[in-house]
């Protein structure tokens, strides 16, 4: 069915929460997950301290990935999240995209965030949304 289903993380409450039913739903399918943090360039701090953020927020689901004995890859970027999504999405090779409904600025009162709206309208393939 899926066989490589790409994870991505902003390190919010439900991005994190996502990447654990990715690698549970890895684990049932023998799947691999691509889990990815996109560093978006334009945020003022800098950039030693996105990196370090962003690998503490791909090595939770990583760690939690080698617990349940499923196979994961990293991938870590600096760029433009809705452009570089797109790439990521074709290069990775998956077939599913597991993510949270809302990022780290979302606001509790809305039902999707603008980056998962944008991932549902661009990419064509299934997206798995946990709240």
């Amino acid at each position: 069915m899926y066989e490589r289903i790409l994870v991505l993380t902003d390190g919010s409450e439900y991005s994190q929460r996502a990447g654990r039913q990715a690698v549970d739903l890895a684990e049932k399918l023998n799947a691999t997950v691509v889990v990815t943090h996109i560093i978006d360039q334009r945020q003022p701090k800098s950039f030693d301290i996105l990196e370090d953020k962003g690998k503490e927020y791909i090595n939770e689901i990583r760690d939690y990935a080698n617990e349940k004995e499923v196979k994961s890859e990293d991938l870590l970027i600096y760029g433009s999240p809705k452009n570089d999504v797109m790439i990521i999405s074709r290069k990775s090779e998956a077939d599913l995209i597991v993510m949270g409904t809302l990022g780290a600025t979302g606001l509790k009162s809305v039902v999707l965030g603008s980056f998962a709206q944008f991932v549902l309208k661009k990419i064509d393939l299934p997206i798995l949304l946990i709240k």
